[in-house]
């Protein structure tokens, strides 16, 4: 294709300079293949770039165009790349793997150790068009809504986090009510939680949660969390915690209520260190397990199936704003006021 397209890009290191630029349209690589992306997602990632967080000061390289979650059609391939992709609706399974190193020998190439990722290593979705490697081109069902179909990115860390304990019959508690909270209410009610617990300071965001099925909303503010979680679960506390905060003061206290021998899954990421009292963790058999992005590719079959079957996480979807208006959704996003924003280009 020819042609310029409008797109925001990381102009330079530091808080801020996120701006809207005109690029040439890009020609797919080898092995690439080039998607008209209807719709793009904000995310913390995205956050973290924008404000210049450790988190990305360690891995970019600007300028570049950031973004990452997206849906879109395919519109032209690389050489290489089957020519039937061409119209297929697809996300895209944003880690890239060597397919080389230890892990990914080990058949665990979601822990690559040279892992190289869409919108942070390299340029992304924020953009009329994006190339994508094509073996992390993951092609959407056109059936499910397109906004579902848009979050479908930060939706499989959240099934990776629901799959990497056993949920069915269980108390399950859920740190944060940001969009990656909000999906895990609606997951793991799917899956057959028997109570869904959520802990949210923010009243918008836990009017939310209760909209997408959760059982009760907590407001640590305004009360001793660590003893409503117990008592919310036969006194003994709930049997897994889905941590999506990355609040200090959350993770801290849920080291406390969580059951003995329970399981914490961490999906949330912190923006500092973060202390804690491993001797309570050791003492009381506490399983802790860390979750970055989803199980290469297994976590996107585990998630389309669950589409298939009804799940539904558009109620964490606040805003649908033109791509022109990414200051207004990231405003949103860190203000409290918005939940999941949308970009349309």
């Amino acid at each position: 294709m020819t042609g310029t397209m409008k797109c925001i890009v990381k102009a330079a290191a530091g808080p801020g300079n996120l701006e809207l630029q005109t690029k040439a349209i890009p020609t797919p690589k080898a092995g690439e293949v080039l998607a008209k992306v209807h719709l793009a997602a904000i995310c913390g990632t995205d956050i973290h770039i924008k404000n210049w967080a450790p988190f990305a000061q360690q891995r970019m390289n600007p300028p570049s165009i950031i973004g990452h979650e997206f849906v879109g059609e395919v519109v032209e391939v690389g050489q290489g790349v089957d020519p039937s992709m061409i119209g297929k609706l697809i996300s895209a399974e944003t880690h890239g793997a060597c397919h080389k190193c230890a892990m990914c020998l080990d058949g665990k190439p979601h822990l690559c150790l040279n892992t190289r990722a869409f919108g942070v290593h390299y340029d992304g979705c924020f953009a009329e068009y994006a190339p994508v490697p094509a073996e992390n081109a993951m092609i959407c069902n056109p059936n499910v809504a397109e906004q579902n179909n848009a979050i479908l990115e930060p939706l499989g860390t959240v099934v990776q986090a629901a799959t990497k304990v056993a949920a069915a019959g269980k108390n399950v508690a859920i740190t944060g009510c940001g969009p990656m909270g909000l999906m895990a209410v609606a997951v793991l009610k799917k899956m057959g939680a028997r109570k869904v617990l959520c802990a949210e300071v923010n009243a918008y965001r836990a009017e939310a949660a209760m909209k997408m099925g959760a059982d009760r909303v907590l407001n640590p503010m305004e009360c001793d969390i660590i003893a409503e979680m117990r008592k919310e679960c036969a006194d003994v506390g709930p049997d897994i915690v889905i941590e999506c905060s990355g609040s200090a003061a959350a993770i801290q206290a849920a080291t406390s209520y969580v059951c003995p021998g329970g399981e914490m899954v961490q999906v949330a990421l912190p923006s500092r260190e973060i202390p804690i009292d491993f001797t309570n963790v050791f003492y009381r058999g506490i399983n802790m397990y860390g979750v970055s992005g989803r199980e290469m590719y297994h976590t996107w079959k585990v998630m389309f199936g669950m589409l298939d079957a009804g799940l539904d996480c558009s109620g964490c979807i606040s805003h649908v704003l033109p791509m022109e208006e990414f200051e207004k959704g990231f405003d949103l996003m860190e203000s409290g006021k918005g939940l999941k924003v949308l970009l349309r280009p």
